[in-house]
């Protein structure tokens, strides 16, 4: 599921409805997902709660309307879906730190909350959003586990050829790692709890030269075209599974075979 483009368009309901009915069980209805998960992400991704976001808006665009001089208090509390001129003073009071009036008055300044970007907002870092967009899919499930003697080695294979994310947890004396996680979502992604884990643990020990893993995906087509691109031979190509479905075969840089499913 693409968590930033959800949550992007969920900002744009917003900014489009300040004035009007809008909450985070409306907008996950309107995408037809669940109201928990969504108020976790946002939450998560916005580093606020979607309240918090849809208020600071509403105050930060009241700011403006008082300063304006052009309507009365009241009505703009009003508009902002505020019951009344009391309820109004002390939420504005509160977010920016001086009355309707004295801001009218332009005694002292205001706070501001400006329309998220996330795009724009999140990159760098140890979450970079754009890697999953130009990765182009999804794993759904899985829950392999994986041998290797070569764990650096492999973590690196799976980071360049496939665009996981992963770490090594444990090493021994000799720095040779014994245990780590991949997975296709970033590590904070997986802690929040949002989804059953989707990676593959990973041990020391010799490879097992065979199938393995067998993942469930959205977006196999792009999955193919990624591998593709990162200059990775050894795919198959998507076929069309009898029982409807489609899938392909990845063999990893130490002979295990992933197969895909969608």
């Amino acid at each position: 599921m693409d968590w930033v483009r959800i949550i992007q368009d969920a900002i744009e309901d917003i900014e489009a409805n300040l004035c009007g009915d809008i909450s985070a069980d409306i907008i996950a209805e309107r995408h037809h997902i669940s109201s928990y998960y969504f108020q976790k992400m946002f939450s998560a991704l916005c580093d606020m709660t979607i309240s918090e976001y849809i208020r600071n808006r509403r105050l930060s665009e009241a700011a403006f309307e008082i300063k304006d001089g052009k309507a009365n208090i009241l009505d703009i509390a009003l508009k902002y879906g505020f019951d009344s001129h009391e309820g109004f003073t002390k939420a504005f009071s509160r977010f920016h730190g001086c009355t309707p009036n004295m801001a009218k008055k332009s005694i002292a300044s205001l706070s501001f909350t400006p329309k998220i970007d996330l795009y724009k907002m999140i990159t760098g870092g140890k979450i970079v959003m754009n890697d999953l967009q130009k990765r182009g899919y999804l794993v759904k499930e899985t829950g392999a586990v994986y041998y290797t003697t070569d764990m650096d080695k492999t973590l690196a294979w799976f980071t360049d050829v496939l665009g996981w994310y992963g770490q090594i947890d444990a090493r021994d004396e000799n720095n040779v790692g014994m245990y780590g996680c991949v997975n296709n979502i970033p590590i904070e992604f997986e802690s929040l709890g949002l989804a059953p884990f989707t990676g593959i643990h990973m041990f020391y020990g010799e490879t097992d030269k065979r199938m393995i893993g067998f993942m469930k995906v959205e977006g196999i087509d792009q999955l193919h075209d990624f591998v593709i691109s990162r200059g990775w031979k050894e795919i198959e190509d998507v076929v069309s599974e009898p029982w409807g479905s489609k899938s392909c075969v990845v063999t990893t840089i130490d002979g295990c075979k992933l197969k895909f499913f969608e």
